[in-house]
C-alpha cells in the first residue's frame, strides 16, 4: 500500500483501488500522514498529505484517515457520541513520545470528546513475543512493559499493553479497547513485517472515517 518501499506505483495504486472499493472509498478521500516515527498530531478538515505527522484527527464526514504499518501498531479511534475519529501510527518511537496520549488529549481538549466516550482498536503490530529490544529500553519504558530475556541484558517489549494502559489511564474504558490478537511478525501469511524481512517489505493500510 506504500509507494515509498520500491514497489511499482501502478501496482500500489491498483492495490489501493481494490482495497478502498471494498470500503466504498476513493483514493482522493484519504488524509495521509507522512510518517516519521514522531509525536506529530494534526486535526484535519480535508484529504491530502500531512508532512511529519504520525496521527490525524477529523470530525469531517468523507475524509478518511489512514496509517501505514509493517510492525508498528496502527490505532483507530472513534467517538461513540459525536462524529469524531483518529488514526495513529505508534511503534516504540511513537510510544516513547506518547503519541497516543497526545492524540487522546487533543480529542478531549480541542474537539470536546470525553475520553470515556471513545473506543479504539490496536493492531496488528509486533506481539510481545517477537518484540526483542536492547538494554536501553529500561530507560524508556516502565518495567511492567519489559520482560527480561534469560541470560542477556535484553527484553521483550509489550507495545500493545503499553498503548492499552496509556488509553485507560486517560479515561478510555477497558471494555472499549480491542487489541487484535494477530502479530505482524508471526503471521507471515497475512502481514508484512519490517523486522522479519530485514527492512525491505511492503506496508499495510488501516483506515477510519465518518461516512457522508
Amino acid at each position: 500500500m506504500s509507494t515509498s518501499r520500491g514497489d511499482s506505483p501502478a501496482n500500489v495504486d491498483a492495490n489501493r483501488q481494490l482495497f478502498l472499493q471494498e470500503l466504498g472509498m476513493k483514493a482522493d478521500h484519504l488524509a495521509e500522514p507522512i510518517q516519521i516515527g514522531s509525536d506529530g498530531v494534526e486535526i484535519v478538515t480535508g484529504p491530502g498529505e500531512y508532512a511529519n505527522k504520525d496521527a490525524l484527527i477529523t470530525e469531517k464526514p468523507g475524509v478518511y484517515l489512514r496509517v501505514l504499518t509493517a510492525d508498528c501498531s496502527p490505532i483507530l479511534i472513534w467517538s461513540r457520541k459525536t462524529p469524531l475519529v483518529a488514526a495513529v501510527h505508534s511503534g516504540w518511537q511513537g510510544s516513547e513520545l506518547d503519541i497516543l496520549g497526545k492524540t487522546l488529549i487533543r480529542m478531549h481538549q480541542e474537539m470536546g470528546a470525553s475520553t470515556n466516550s471513545l473506543s479504539m482498536v490496536i493492531g496488528p503490530g509486533l506481539s510481545r513475543e517477537n518484540f526483542e529490544v536492547g538494554p536501553e529500553f529500561s530507560d524508556k519504558f516502565a518495567s511492567e512493559f519489559l520482560f527480561p530475556l534469560p541470560g542477556s541484558n535484553r527484553y521483550l517489549f509489550d507495545n500493545n499493553a503499553y498503548l492499552r494502559t496509556t488509553a485507560m489511564r486517560l479515561g478510555v474504558p477497558g471494555h472499549q479497547i480491542e487489541t487484535l490478537p494477530s502479530c505482524s511478525f508471526r503471521d507471515n501469511d497475512l502481514f508484512y513485517s519490517h523486522r522479519r524481512e530485514g527492512g525491505t517489505t511492503g506496508r499495510m493500510m488501516s483506515v477510519i472515517g465518518i461516512n457522508q
